[in-house]
């Protein structure tokens, strides 16, 4: 067994969401798996080429938050000479502090039985 060094900056929670992605000159619908402050794991039929910047939408308790992610690796298994898409990891690499915010609660929220000190705090603004 490989014991690899986690290089992720923020915890993750296991939380399925709706996701819309661009891709070329389309929408694609996807979910997310895991999500954390930093990123997230999103299934979809449809993937963009790893480094590649894109819009995406997360809907969650009847927001939507808009991201710019780039993709930082696929998981595309071959299975008897097909390709089986299975998602993407994502690093956001643009949120709205409004939307930093809401993620941020609601990945707390998902916690709720643990410590979230280990949560990156954000600063006092006006709302």
């Amino acid at each position: 067994m490989v014991n690899r060094k986690e290089r992720r900056k923020h915890p993750r929670a296991k939380i399925k969401l709706p996701v819309v992605k661009t891709a070329g000159n389309g929408l694609v619908n996807g979910e997310t798996r895991d999500l954390s402050m930093g990123g997230a794991f999103i299934r979809c039929r449809e993937m963009l080429n790893t480094n590649d910047e894109f819009h995406m939408v997360i809907s969650a308790r009847g927001r939507l938050i808009s991201i710019i992610g780039e993709v930082v690796w696929q998981d595309i298994q071959e299975i008897k000479d097909k390709s089986i898409i299975r998602g993407m990891g994502v690093r956001f690499r643009n949120i709205v502090s409004g939307d930093r915010w809401f993620l941020r609660e609601l990945i707390a929220s998902h916690h709720a039985n643990k410590l979230t000190a280990w949560l990156p705090r954000l600063p006092k603004t006006n709302r």
